[in-house]
């Protein structure tokens, strides 16, 4: 990455204290902008930035993926006043007092980093976006229309997670406002817009996307001399199918089950994927797959994982928060319902001192000889989310039934039998998607948006209370 890139990227994250104050440095680097954008090389630096700064820990590197989201789904022990996750296990979103426990982790304040870190990654994005006109060309091949396509994907992504997470219950209450939809670089802050009204730009920014990345290689197989846009590593980066399983999630999200459907089914009829085998998540050690890596549509690379995964799971956590992240024998016993077959229980889990722990993330050292999978990765998007879609939107109960059995027969279980209603889709789905996103973020969005009255392993009452976090302040009063 060139000087001058590095240079805007730390400006604009040492400046991110407020949406306003990051938009007031927007002239400090206009010259070092300008520059950056003058070559394809440029736009590239550019597009990578947004990916480094979703794979922070702020965002899908830990916070939107391991540990707070799946902390709010009830993931994790935590019950207890000395727990460093008691004010995020009971929702006290507004709860940054440590008191004597200095471990406690600060509600209030990774909620406001969570949300200001999002708007950073969308600010570049646009950035590019910005930019990518004017210079179109500069670009070769099919260059510009997957750096394009990829920004703005990526844009509508992070505002759909923003959505879900700051937004209202969509079935209840879709006019609701929810969240600022940032377009272009602006000094001036941005307007809360209705829920209807982002699901609508974020579909509209998706389909564009779509548009754009038709030729995608990794549905085209043509080589590409730029790394990032070489097939083996399309999954990393915001790729057609990527795009394709947002417009899924959004469709299901906003209760527009056949175009979930089709565009679930649409991902699935690419076969540019497969599940993990039995000898794939078996091997010992080095060469177990424990992300299901083929499975993968969307993954991140994350920098140096094993310092805080070595931690968070672990008995006795060695991170400056003091935190970790485990579970009973009994619980996770009772949530792979005994199962001594399913590979997602049996091999991806350890038991240490009457503590199961997950090993989903486990970072082993290279060892020559070896076979050695992609490490430093976290899944955002699987292709067994795309079937469960497709399965709950199916207006066929027996090819929903098919659809969760295809899953499962990739995770060393039986067919299930007898989904002869959509009660008994849901209890199904429930439980998939209990086992199959553990550490990934999924299952609180799972539960807001099936409007479950209380989060399994929870005795708080679930309503907006505790499926909707609070807009930080600051930026409220930016726009009143």
């Amino acid at each position: 990455m060139k000087k001058q890139y590095i240079f805007l990227f730390l400006l604009i994250i040492g400046c991110c204290y407020s949406c306003k104050k990051y938009l007031d440095v927007r002239p400090k680097s206009q010259i070092k902008e300008e520059f950056i954008f003058e070559k394809e090389k440029g736009f590239m630096d550019a597009l990578s930035g947004v990916y480094t700064l979703m794979a922070r820990r702020e965002l899908y590197g830990d916070n939107l993926t391991m540990s707070f989201l799946d902390v709010l789904a009830q993931r994790y022990r935590g019950e207890r006043k000395t727990s460093p996750y008691y004010n995020a296990i009971n929702y006290n979103y507004n709860s940054d007092d440590r008191g004597s426990n200095k471990a406690l982790l600060p509600v209030k304040t990774t909620i406001r980093t969570i949300w200001l870190s999002s708007y950073s990654a969308i600010a570049n994005a646009n950035n590019i976006l910005s930019n990518i006109e004017e210079k179109k060309s500069i670009f070769t091949g099919n260059n510009y229309n997957l750096i394009k396509g990829e920004a703005l994907g990526l844009r509508a992504f992070l505002h759909f997670d923003l959505l879900r997470m700051y937004g209202p219950m969509i079935s209840e209450n879709p006019s609701a406002k929810a969240i600022p939809y940032r377009t272009l670089l602006s000094r001036e802050a941005q307007p809360l817009l209705p829920a209807n009204e982002v699901i609508r730009l974020i579909i509209d920014d998706l389909l564009a996307a779509e548009k754009l990345l038709e030729q995608d290689p990794i549905v085209s197989g043509a080589a590409n001399d730029n790394y990032d846009f070489n097939v083996a590593n399309r999954k990393f980066r915001m790729n057609y199918l990527a795009v394709q399983a947002t417009l899924a999630r959004v469709y299901q999200y906003n209760n527009q089950p056949n175009e979930a459907y089709a565009y679930a089914k649409k991902v699935i009829a690419s076969g540019k994927y497969s599940f993990v085998t039995s000898q794939e998540v078996s091997e010992d050690g080095f060469c177990r797959d424990r992300t299901f890596r083929n499975e993968q549509l969307f993954a991140l690379q994350i920098n140096n994982m094993k310092k805080y995964t070595d931690d968070y799971f672990n008995v006795n956590p060695k991170t400056f928060e003091g935190i970790q992240l485990n579970n009973d024998n009994t619980v996770i016993e009772a949530l792979f319902e005994n199962s001594s077959t399913d590979y997602r229980r049996q091999y991806l889990w350890s038991s240490t001192e009457g503590k199961l722990i997950s090993t989903k993330y486990l970072q082993l050292e290279n060892r020559a000889g070896f076979c050695v999978w992609p490490k430093n990765v976290v899944p955002v998007m699987r292709v067994s989310e795309v079937y469960y879609i497709a399965a709950e939107c199916s207006p066929d109960l027996n090819e929903s039934a098919d659809l969760i059995n295809e899953v499962l027969s990739h995770r060393g279980l039986d067919p299930l039998i007898g989904i002869n209603s959509k009660a008994a889709l849901q209890e199904a789905l429930t439980k998939e998607y209990q086992k199959e996103f553990f550490s990934e973020g999924q299952l609180f969005y799972y539960y807001k948006r099936n409007k479950f009255n209380k989060i399994p392993g929870s005795n708080v009452a679930a309503n907006s209370s505790v499926y909707v976090l609070p807009v930080p302040e600051d930026e409220l009063i930016f726009n009143n």
